[in-house]
């Protein structure tokens, strides 16, 4: 057993101890993102700060309308994260025509996008089924958005965590719950 050395040992100790643990919650239970970027406007803005559940899809499947971050499939960086919304799940036909998302051939009512005029371009993935253990993801300001109709379907195991909440700016918190 060890010897404590007077105060300063309880001191380096305790600050030990606290982390260790916090490194263990930011790593496997809970971690905070900084967002960059207007792809989720009007839902997320630039500078937003958001809670994210990193352990939110070990038992559970990702869901439609839910708000992730995951790696890139496109990125050369190990380390790039992006944040979008899940509008389709596997085994999914969607299609994209005139800026409305048609999933299994139902419009979706998508509350929450960027009101605006869609901006027609030609993207590679407009329309298709998801691939097994895939999502499709797109943000909600559809036209300034890196998404799945640029990069594809993304993997499962690639999505680190889901967005539950957005704790900063205070006068703005706000959960994401069922799709919102």
């Amino acid at each position: 057993m060890l010897k404590k050395s007077g105060k300063f040992g309880e001191w380096i100790e305790i600050i030990l101890v606290a982390l260790v643990i916090s490194l263990l919650i930011e790593n496997y239970l809970f971690g905070f993102a900084v967002v960059q970027g207007k792809s989720m406007e009007p839902t997320i803005n630039n500078n937003d700060r958001l809670l994210v559940v990193k352990f939110a899809y070990k038992y559970k499947e990702p869901q439609v309308g839910d708000l992730v971050i995951f790696n890139p499939p496109s990125s050369k960086r190990k380390n790039e994260l992006f944040i979008k919304r899940i509008v389709a799940s596997e085994n999914d036909y969607f299609t994209i025509r005139e800026g409305t998302l048609l999933v299994n051939d139902e419009e979706r009512v998508e509350n929450y996008i960027f009101q605006e005029d869609y901006i027609e371009r030609i993207y590679p993935y407009v329309q298709g089924v998801v691939p097994d253990e895939t999502v499709f993801v797109m943000g909600d300001n559809r036209n300034d958005s890196n998404d799945s109709r640029n990069f594809g379907f993304v993997d499962k195991k690639s999505i680190k965590g889901k967005v539950i909440c957005r704790i900063w700016p205070l006068n703005e918190i706000r959960t994401f719950v069922g799709g919102s």
